[in-house]
């Protein structure tokens, strides 16, 4: 009945992802937040398609999909996702299904729930989240899969009484997933690999052609012998701005922000080290070290360990190896924690097991006395010579060890879970002995297959105190950090301060996007990243608190979706028109020539040769990476000597002395088949792209979360 309630309760939050498809369209996860700027007057979390989404509507969806149920903020996020995905499947996508009259029948409902084991809804619902299986009452118990037919038998008792409503949401979700799928199979249904497109494939591969060149790449002109001046730079602006190297994709913003880190100081050590080493006399007179450990200790949990030698800090071993049964030691700094240890025994113990085993899964909903027994019975077996690996195969549930009969193979202190490390390391467990145990997994009948040599070790109960920084110390850095801000109030200052004082962590971020919920380190960055998109260039911040930091940030650039203004690619235009003016040296070394033997006079340089060159091919040896001479070389006739060819590194003239012909192929079928794969592989991305573009998307959820 457990199970039952689970699924019943996340059957909101589990309509998730219809199709690759519709994922496709969440823009990106935002964080959760609180809602106070809904006192600003703009309440649209976006557009699709020329439809405003208002907040109120929005968070609406959201409570419908996220049920009745208290969501962590990880949930809530998904939540908010999944609403925003339903409103574009809404606007955008259902009008498609609908002008193509796609529909899901009944009758192919009722198959995806009878037959379809491997459907991604169903199996979403029926799967356990902490454990990723599916409930073991909806298991097929030959293959661990989902079985359609328990399924159905659930589905049939839930419309049967008033619990319908659970189920609903997992139809709509499964109803959706069967409409994506006929729309994108439809797409590539139509998708062809023509004759036409697999000859051209085939000659692109497999066509090869030599050429002999001569040239000047541009680093061989000094940058001395040409003059760049504003006016250059603004014409090749203006003449290509609206090329894609000057064009802004998506809205980004750039953010120089200074660190400054809240660290314990001297006097927190020194306060943590007498706090610890005043409970000294309490813990040697304590009667209950368990007690008195969870009342006074910081990580009371990590408190109970065996040591051996040489695995204590310097100085403590052979102190702590030779002292009484009682004794205390400390303070001492171990992992930014002051510490007090009282020595309660000694053991003599193996460092490392080689273990097998057979797991029982103990759940909510399962009989641990009809359990038990069964563990019993399998030891029985064992004990009376059965085969353990066939049995850890045929009984376990650990399916990860169950697949190598059951085996674990070595492993040290501490690696297993308590219990089951206890009885494992315990020195009156043996090697081959067959034991029994408990743990929060379940029933666990284990094998020991061996032990290494038994050596002594200490038990130390410790007392632990954290060294955290003071309120004096956030304060101290606090006023650091603010003081930086006032005196450094615009972006010149800021950036002359940071390489003045090299203390002072900092960091560049040039793509900020306005979702972003991640910067860096940076703990929880959300207050940040809006702060930067509400601020112009050269702004700088006031003190942000994130965690044990105090961030400054200052505004460096803001790249608008579209051209990108001149400020922002200066320097980009700056090498482009040296490229350009250099380009214009080397056409004048060059002058005019009839052949290729004049060209590689004029300029002072050697003819070389590249040869066995495909179409496909990224690089042309000696050349490297030029696109431009690669689809002249294609387009030329034998023999033929090109004009001067400008490229990306360098100026160019080649001359074809081969065309070699391709293979003809006796059957092209299979390039056929490869291309129109090629396409199929495409549709899921670019065709929801296309759609999501000409649907106008604006999301603007980050203004709120």
């Amino acid at each position: 009945m457990a199970v039952i309630n689970s699924i019943r309760k996340r059957s909101g939050l589990l309509i998730g992802t219809i199709g690759v498809a519709m994922v496709l369209f969440v823009g990106g996860d935002l964080l959760s937040g609180n809602t106070s700027l809904l006192n600003k007057q703009d309440t649209t979390v976006g557009e699709i398609a020329g439809d405003k989404i208002e907040y109120a509507e929005f968070e609406a969806m959201v409570r419908k999909i996220g049920g009745d149920q208290t969501l962590t903020p990880e949930q809530m996020d998904d939540a908010r996702n999944r609403a925003w995905n339903r409103f574009i499947q809404n606007k955008v996508l259902f009008k498609e299904y609908e002008k193509l009259g796609l529909s899901v029948a009944p009758e192919e409902l009722f198959d995806q729930i009878k037959n379809n084991d491997q459907n991604k809804v169903l199996n979403q619902f029926f799967t356990n989240p902490q454990t990723g299986r599916v409930y073991e009452q909806f298991q097929n118990l030959e293959t661990g899969r989902l079985d359609n037919n328990k399924v159905l038998l659930y589905v049939k008792n839930v419309m049967a009484g008033d619990q319908k409503d659970t189920w609903l949401p997992i139809e709509d979700a499964i109803r959706l997933d069967a409409l994506s799928s006929k729309y994108t199979e439809l797409i590539k249904e139509g998708l062809i690999g023509s004759s036409f497109a697999a000859q051209v494939q085939n000659t692109e591969e497999n066509q090869r052609i030599n050429l002999s060149w001569t040239g000047m790449n541009y680093s061989d002109i000094s940058e001395e012998d040409v003059t760049v001046d504003e006016s250059d730079l603004k014409s090749y602006y203006n003449k290509h701005k609206k090329e894609k190297v000057f064009q802004q994709e998506e809205t980004m913003r750039g953010a120089k922000v200074a660190v400054f880190s809240v660290n314990p100081s001297p006097k927190d050590f020194e306060d943590a080290n007498n706090e610890v080493a005043n409970q000294i006399d309490a813990f040697k007179g304590a009667e209950n070290d368990t007690l008195f450990v969870y009342q006074n200790s910081d990580n009371p949990e990590r408190s109970f360990n065996l040591f051996g030698r040489y695995e204590l800090p310097a100085g403590l071993d052979s102190l702590i190896f030779n002292a009484s049964i009682g004794s205390v030691f400390g303070p001492y700094l171990l992992q930014n924690s002051y510490n007090i240890s009282k020595k309660t025994g000694v053991q003599f113990v193996a460092d490392s097991v080689n273990a097998r085993h057979v797991l029982l899964t103990l759940k909510p909903e399962s009989d641990t006395s009809m359990l038990q027994a069964r563990a019993d019975s399998i030891k029985i077996e064992l004990d009376k010579g059965a085969d353990f690996a066939a049995m850890a195969t045929e009984f376990s549930e650990d399916f990860g060890s169950a697949q190598n009969g059951g085996n674990l193979e070595w492993f040290t202190q501490g690696k297993m879970v308590q219990e089951f490390n206890d009885i494992c390391f315990d020195s009156e467990t043996k090697k081959d002995d067959i034991v029994i145990v408990t743990t929060q997994f379940g029933i666990h009948i284990i094998d020991i297959l061996d032990k290494t040599e038994e050596k002594e070790k200490v038990e130390l109960v410790t007392v632990t105190r954290l060294v955290e920084p003071s309120n004096e110390t956030f304060d101290e850095a606090y006023n650091k950090a603010s003081a930086f801000s006032i005196n450094n109030s615009n972006l010149e200052a800021f950036k002359t301060a940071l390489s003045e004082d090299q203390s002072i962590e900092s960091f560049d971020y040039s793509t900020i996007k306005e979702g972003d919920k991640v910067l860096g380190s940076i703990e929880n960055p959300r207050t940040v990243i809006r702060w930067v998109y509400d601020n112009e260039v050269g702004k700088v911040s006031e003190p942000f608190e994130m965690g044990n930091q105090f961030v400054v940030a200052a505004v460096t650039s803001v790249k608008d979706k579209g051209t990108l203004p001149f400020t922002e690619v200066e320097e980009l235009v700056r090498e482009k028109v040296i490229s350009e003016k250099k380009s214009d040296v080397i056409l004048s070394k060059l002058g005019s020539f009839s052949n290729l033997e004049e060209a590689a006079q004029n300029v002072g340089k050697e003819i070389q040769a590249s040869n066995d060159i495909s179409f496909n091919m990224f690089s042309i040896t000696g050349i490297g990476p030029e696109n431009k001479v690669l689809g002249i070389a294609f387009g030329m006739p034998q023999g033929e000597t090109s004009k001067a060819i400008v490229g990306e590194n360098g100026v160019y003239v080649i001359r074809l002395d081969l065309i070699g012909e391709a293979p003809e192929a006796s059957d092209l079928s299979f390039v056929q088949d490869q291309i129109k794969r090629n396409y199929g592989s495409r549709v899921d991305v670019e065709v929801f792209e296309a759609l999501k573009e000409s649907a106008n998307i604006t999301d603007s959820r980050s203004k709120f979360y």
